[in-house]
């Protein structure tokens, strides 16, 4: 039985603009993940969504917006992953760990995110702040209260939630792009409780690190 264009059309149409956004979010992820800002053709957005060219302008009328929703798309992902495994977490140190986990495992299901951030600071890194640390910047008084409850409760030796932070950020955000540009291709997952460990225990054992300390202050 040939195929009625028409009535596939006509279908194709009814679906409710936010099926349709996402469908089209979806594939740009997709293709500027693997070709880069600069080398990608809406058209090949278009075709992967199974949508007109036209449709993709509709709901995005540059190749920068659809680049920036994209990376937007990502970063709301992300944040609503890592908040919705921390929830109804009370201890800050089990709330640091889940959290650090999360964001971790994030990237290793979704390593086209890594690809897009690579992508935006190559491409309008000098002429605006990427997204990425926009959004870190938003959710930055959050991980200060968890931090600072971190040291409220007597288990940290560091006593400025500020050099946490930036501690962990940097741990994270590097770990994950460093593993992308080696090429190592190493397990995040297994990489974070690594990280944690070697964070929370040191890399001394703890009559090494008296000692040090004894010959530090003869």
């Amino acid at each position: 039985m040939p195929i009625d264009t028409h009535e596939c059309h006509s279908k194709r149409l009814r679906k409710p603009p936010a099926e349709r956004c996402e469908e089209i979010l979806c594939a740009a992820i997709k293709v500027f993940a693997e070709q880069g800002f600069r080398c990608t053709d809406v058209q090949q957005i278009a075709d992967l969504a199974g949508v007109g060219k036209g449709t993709v302008y509709r709901f995005y009328p540059t190749k920068d917006e659809l680049f920036q929703a994209a990376v937007d798309d990502v970063m709301l992902r992300l944040i609503s992953q890592v908040d919705t495994a921390v929830i109804g977490i009370e201890d800050p140190l089990e709330h640091l760990k889940q959290g650090f986990k999360t964001y971790m495992a994030f990237f290793q299901h979704h390593p086209e995110a890594i690809e897009l951030f690579v992508h935006e600071c190559a491409e309008f890194g000098k002429v605006s702040k990427p997204r990425y640390f926009v959004y870190s910047d938003l959710r930055r008084t959050t991980w200060l209260n968890v931090y600072q409850q971190l040291i409220d409760s007597g288990r940290c030796r560091v006593n400025d939630p500020e050099q946490i932070l930036n501690f962990m950020s940097n741990l994270a955000y590097g770990s994950v792009l460093l593993n992308r540009i080696s090429g190592r291709n190493s397990s995040l997952v297994l990489m974070a409780d690594e990280l944690l460990n070697t964070l929370l225990h040191g890399i001394l054992r703890a009559s090494d690190e008296q000692a040090q300390t004894t010959d530090g202050h003869a």
